[in-house]
């Protein structure tokens, strides 16, 4: 199977991108090592942001251009659409794993924000997007 991705004509920051997963990968973690629900809420509602509305409104992408800025990352653009796609499959696992939370379903709540936390893990540090990935197979469907 070949890894296709969604195009837009929006671009982004790479850098701001791979900042992006580097705080969503913090938050997810401060959640399953501390039980700390909110982090969870915070990345449904900015990836609800990132993912459907725009980034610029996002406050984890503030955060990240604000990190990028400060320590002078130039970077490169690239194509903005397998981050809106990433980012809405985060906001499904993140809003997965609140509801089951909520519903003290901690196997699948954990499950969930584990995935979401390796996910981050792997954009953030390699730069690989498992959602490029996923992407072939929600097309198909």
């Amino acid at each position: 199977m070949q890894a296709v991705c969604p195009i837009t004509d929006k671009r982004i920051n790479e850098n701001v991108a791979r900042v992006n997963a580097a705080i969503a990968f913090i938050l997810a973690g401060t959640f399953v090592f501390f039980h700390f629900w909110e982090a969870l809420v915070i990345l449904s509602g900015d990836f609800i942001i990132r993912g459907f509305i725009d980034s610029k409104y996002s406050p984890v992408c503030m955060a990240s251009k604000a990190i990028v800025s400060t320590f002078n990352l130039k970077g490169k653009l690239i194509n903005a659409g397998p981050k809106i796609f990433a980012a809405q499959v985060g906001m499904v696992l993140s809003v997965i794993a609140v509801g089951f939370f909520f519903k003290q379903c901690n196997t699948v709540c954990l499950i969930s924000a584990s995935l979401l936390g390796v996910f981050s893990f792997l954009e953030s540090v390699f730069g690989f997007c498992v959602a490029c990935k996923l992407y072939p197979l929600f097309r198909k469907i």
